[in-house]
């Protein structure tokens, strides 16, 4: 069937305009502070096949990661049965999902009687029941949150205080927050549903159909003339987190890039085995991480990335190993490695295009789940980034979400209206945490907690404690975190990153949060650049004369 360029254009933005109009729904519904103020949620559309066609610019770890979970639901239950007053509920990570924190939610979408789409939506939820927070030591997925493989449930049977409902509510400790958040997905694939109902009406089945399959071309044709603009080759990076949180010994990230003319195959041969701990990477997580810098490297950022874009991509790991682990090892923390898959992806690349790599930020999601009963229970999820790694013609940017999570920041009034168990001391950027360079890497941020109450359950998993972001071509490392605890008596203790601990009424919570690497010599940074940043509180007097040669303020008026 021939499509008319203008038409194809039209649709195509039609169909992202949808999926942008979900995510705002999705947002503006929710209750959580994650979700409605963090924006850790995703939307999107699939074809009947499972094939995503159009997707919100949300969170990168979720966005690529839509096949897997709808092909792994595809796979167990029977599409010919589905009516559009059926549900999908997905989180099980070895079906398809990521980990038990993320729902999928899948609504079938029907025209004259036939299945044409899916209109979708993913959300991390604060309490999903059993463990309250981060479990470092779960022994399997079944110690870390409610489990679902997928199954289909009836809106008009099961929810508004159905079977369904009532099951999620009787086992979580938030149920307000969850259960409204759940409908706030709802609403989205509702809108979802409803928008492309009327993009059928307008342009007909056959034509909406005919431009899916030309869409999904077209982003498969930019993707493999992206590639091919790489030199044939092979490229090996390696990145590796502190620990698994029981042992000192680093968790290695070992992959090999093949480039052959429009294809690349990612191998993630030699990485560690799979840990005991709950940081393992489930096979979706690494296919969605691998995606995404291949995407954000490679690709023009104008081409909309779906299902046709990962066509010329192959991705292998081995089984056991801590990117792709043996069923049903525990991955609630996989936060933690992720990045480290997408900074070895990034080193692999800077041997074949040096000049469109930059260096290494602190690249890690440091979240920090606090938990309190009250009245009633209260729970909180802080989704905190760090600075960025330096560019070639550019600083890095200061303490963003790392870049396969994207998430926004949570202000502090918002924090404090939904925790009333703790108030928020410091939030400011940490001068000197970004490494110094031709161009200076981001900066972290501090960022402490006063709690008000007493047996609050906090629990965190985080990373470059010890290995902080290093820099390249002269560029000086980027600053780690740390995270400290100052008792209410005055006694500290520096936690680790990975793990819990009970704070008491009038004691202090600081994280610190490192920055990004620099990229070049710090001796060839214009000199007004770093008068700007101590300016700006950015970099110290003390180290702008140590690290970039800056004469004393007394010496450079003379």
């Amino acid at each position: 069937m021939r499509i008319d360029p203008a038409l194809f254009n039209i649709v195509t933005n039609n169909l992202l305009a949808i999926a942008k109009e979900m995510s705002a729904d999705l947002l503006r519904s929710a209750y959580s502070t994650v979700i409605r103020e963090a924006a850790d949620a995703s939307t999107f559309l699939a074809d009947a096949k499972g094939r995503i066609i159009a997707q919100s610019q949300n969170i990168p770890l979720h966005m690529n990661s839509v096949s897997p979970a709808l092909n792994g639901a595809l796979k167990k239950i029977n599409a010919d049965a589905l009516t559009e007053d059926d549900v999908i509920i997905l989180n099980d990570p070895y079906n398809g999902g990521q980990h038990l924190s993320d729902i999928y939610l899948f609504s079938p979408v029907f025209w004259n009687g036939q299945l044409i789409a899916f209109s979708g939506s993913v959300g991390h939820h604060v309490d999903l029941g059993h463990s309250p927070g981060f479990n470092l030591y779960a022994r399997d997925i079944f110690e870390e949150r409610m489990r679902f493989t997928p199954i289909t449930f009836s809106l008009s049977r099961d929810w508004n205080g159905g079977l369904m409902e009532q099951i999620i509510r009787a086992n979580i400790r938030i149920p307000d927050d969850t259960i409204g958040d759940i409908n706030a997905q709802l609403i989205a694939n509702e809108t979802g549903r409803r928008r492309l109902h009327q993009l059928l009406e307008r342009y007909g089945k056959e034509s909406i159909l005919a431009i899916c399959e030309q869409f999904l071309d077209y982003t498969e044709t930019a993707m493999r003339r992206s590639i091919s603009q790489v030199p044939d080759g092979r490229y090996y990076g390696t990145d590796q987190a502190d620990d698994d949180g029981i042992g000192d010994t680093p968790v290695v990230i070992q992959v090999c890039l093949n480039v052959s003319g429009d294809t690349l195959t990612v191998d993630f041969e030699g990485s560690s085995p799979q840990v005991k701990t709950a940081i393992n990477v489930p096979w979706a997580s690494t296919v969605s991480s691998t995606y995404s810098a291949l995407k954000m490297i490679l690709s023009d950022p104008l081409i909309p990335f779906n299902d046709g874009a990962y066509r010329p991509i192959q991705i292998t790991a081995p089984k056991g190993s801590i990117v792709n682990p043996i069923e049903f090892a525990p991955v609630e923390g996989r936060n933690v490695l992720v990045m480290r898959i997408f900074q070895a992806i990034l080193k692999a690349l800077f041997q074949a295009i040096p000049h469109r790599v930059p260096a290494p930020g602190y690249d890690q999601r440091t979240e920090l789940d606090m938990h309190w009963r009250g009245d009633k229970f209260y729970a909180i999820s802080e989704q905190l980034g760090g600075g960025y790694g330096a560019g070639p013609n550019n600083d890095g940017a200061d303490q963003l979400d790392d870049p396969l999570g994207n998430c926004k920041n949570t202000p502090v009034e918002t924090l404090e209206i939904a925790t009333p168990f703790l108030r928020v001391t410091r939030y400011e950027l940490r001068p000197d945490s970004g490494g110094a360079g031709a161009t200076r890497g981001g900066l972290g941020a501090y960022r402490s907690y006063e709690f008000l109450e007493d047996d609050v359950h906090v629990s965190v998993y985080s990373d470059r404690f010890k290995y902080p972001a290093p820099g390249i071509l002269g560029g000086h490392d980027g600053a780690c975190a740390f995270l400290k605890v100052t008792r209410v008596n005055g006694d500290e203790e520096f936690l680790p990153p990975k793990g819990s601990a009970v704070v008491h009424r009038g004691d202090r919570l600081e994280m610190a949060i490192g920055g990004g690497a620099g990229y070049g010599s710090p001796l060839d940074r214009p000199r007004n650049l770093v008068e700007l940043d101590i300016e700006r509180r950015k970099v110290t007097p003390e180290a702008a004369e140590k690290l970039y040669g800056l004469l004393p303020e007394k010496e450079r008026h003379l």
